[in-house]
């Protein structure tokens, strides 16, 4: 397409990103629901998530194995998890392991959006050293991996408990870690985990024997539902089943088993690190979804109105359910499309708000294009301020069609992927007005989803620079 009188984006200024005061992160597929790719997640939230929260599980020895638990065994009654092991997608890496398989096509897909990985796996801890080096080596070349191993391990529900004592799971934790930490150094291991036994000793469940893991861990989460119906897809909630199929908590009580966990971790490690809520929700099917709209919506509210320095990250579970956990509801007649929850509207205002928010900053860059790409909040781009006379009609840019780039346009994002090198950003442009220069930032994950060689970083440059194509009045309009 030829277009006259393009305008040239030029002397961009270096933009760098620094990590939110509390950063956000999305789930996307678990036993519950199916994986979204993230050109759709992107479309309808306008913003990417700081990391993607996939859910796997490794239990290479059971019987069944590779196939998912439901899919090889029949359920034993009708509790959850009524399966030998976890009904998680099963992880196709370890030895002789196929790279292609589901979890790298996800993880290359979330990396090439701009988002950092976190990949929760669940495994069974007679799992031996060469296989933990033979993971690690496959998860090198996704950067700063963050790996949730064996979460909720104070609980009861996950094959690993039922086999192994808490000592044994803190033991394998620890082994796990130590393996990681020297085939895969970028990786950062997350231990997850913390349920308050008394709110004014600050006790936490199964502490003596779980605690050891906490200063080998790199990064620390605990889970936390305002409501849950734990007894899904087997047990409706109604009133009187408390306890027995679904639990209810208010935002104070989950408020303060946060503050007491984070003490707790603290004096037991005797370190000092950021907590993050590695699963955060209120469950629709507790109350209805108004109700689950209005829990959720105060939790976030108190969040900004308290801003406690030790939170440094939420995660919320998911972005679609086959019930009501999600941002979507997974159509039953068709799982390819998502239906909107009440709470999606909120929770996309709630992800602009500048606390969740990547912050930025703008300085000289003497006629450089090259572009950084370490992680989602720590990466240096480049950045242009168009000036807008007036509302626009068309705000379009003309890219470098080899590139594969993240573009921050005034409030909103988009993404670029190669073969592509007309983007709209006209929707940006009139959200943003007039009143000050249209801001335009462009980064550049890797395009294939990995850093080569496993290197910290990817290095980028556009070929030209980019070009705008304005138009306030492109004809006489006929009048309505």
């Amino acid at each position: 397409m030829k277009v006259p009188d393009l305008q040239i984006l030029a002397r961009p200024s270096r933009v760098t990103l620094f990590p939110a005061a509390c950063s956000l992160d999305l789930g996307d597929g678990s036993e519950r629901g199916e994986y979204v790719d993230q050109d759709y997640i992107l479309t309808v939230l306008k913003r990417p998530h700081r990391s993607i929260n996939l859910m796997y599980c490794y239990y290479p020895f059971d019987k069944g194995w590779p196939l998912r638990a439901s899919a090889a065994h029949k359920p034993k009654g009708d509790r959850p998890w009524p399966y030998p092991y976890d009904d998680y997608f099963p992880f196709s890496g370890g030895p002789q392991g196929d790279t292609e398989g589901k979890a790298f096509q996800e993880m290359r897909d979330i990396r090439r959006h701009g988002q950092d990985v976190t990949l929760t796996l669940t495994m069974d801890c007679k799992v031996p050293d060469s296989h933990i080096r033979a993971i690690a080596r496959q998860l090198r070349p996704y950067g700063r991996l963050r790996l949730r191993l064996n979460h909720e391990c104070d609980g009861f529900w996950f094959a690993f408990n039922r086999r192994y004592t808490y000592r044994q799971v803190a033991d394998f934790f620890i082994r796990f870690a130590k393996v990681m930490k020297k085939e895969a150094p970028l990786i950062q291991v997350m231990c997850c985990w913390g349920h308050p036994v008394d709110l004014k000793t600050g006790e936490l469940t199964e502490e003596k024997a779980l605690g050891p893991i906490l200063p080998a861990a790199d990064l620390w989460s605990t889970d936390k539902y305002l409501t849950l119906h734990y007894g899904w897809p087997y047990k409706t909630c109604e009133p009187g089943e408390r306890k027995k199929t679904y639990n209810h908590y208010s935002v104070e009580q989950i408020w303060k088993e946060l503050k007491v966990v984070h003490r707790r971790f603290c004096q037991l490690s005797g370190q000092q690190k950021g907590l993050e809520m590695g699963e955060f929700n209120a469950d629709g099917n507790v109350g209805g979804e108004a109700h689950q709209r209005d829990l959720t919506l105060a939790f976030y509210e108190r969040v900004l109105r308290e801003r406690p320095a030790f939170l440094t990250g939420i995660t919320f579970y998911q972005f679609r359910d086959r019930s009501r956990l999600g941002l979507e509801k997974e159509d039953p007649n068709n799982i390819q499309n998502g239906m909107p929850t009440l709470f999606l509207e909120d929770y996309k205002r709630i992800i602009r708000h500048p606390y969740f928010t990547p912050r930025e900053s703008w300085a000289a860059n003497p006629g450089s294009s090259r572009m950084v790409w370490r992680s989602a909040e720590d990466s240096e781009g480049l950045g242009y301020r168009l000036k807008l006379k007036k509302r626009p009609v068309f705000v379009e840019l003309l890219l470098d069609p080899k590139a594969n780039l993240m573009i921050w346009a005034g409030r909103q994002w988009f993404y670029k992927k190669p073969g592509v090198d007309w983007v709209d950003i006209t929707n940006a442009a009139v959200e943003w007005g007039t009143a000050k220069p249209f801001p335009i930032r462009l980064f550049a994950p890797p395009a294939d989803g990995m850093n080569p060689g496993g290197a910290s970083q990817v290095v980028s440059r556009l070929s030209g620079p980019p070009q705008a194509r304005v138009r306030y009045d492109a004809h006489r309009w006929i009048k309505p």
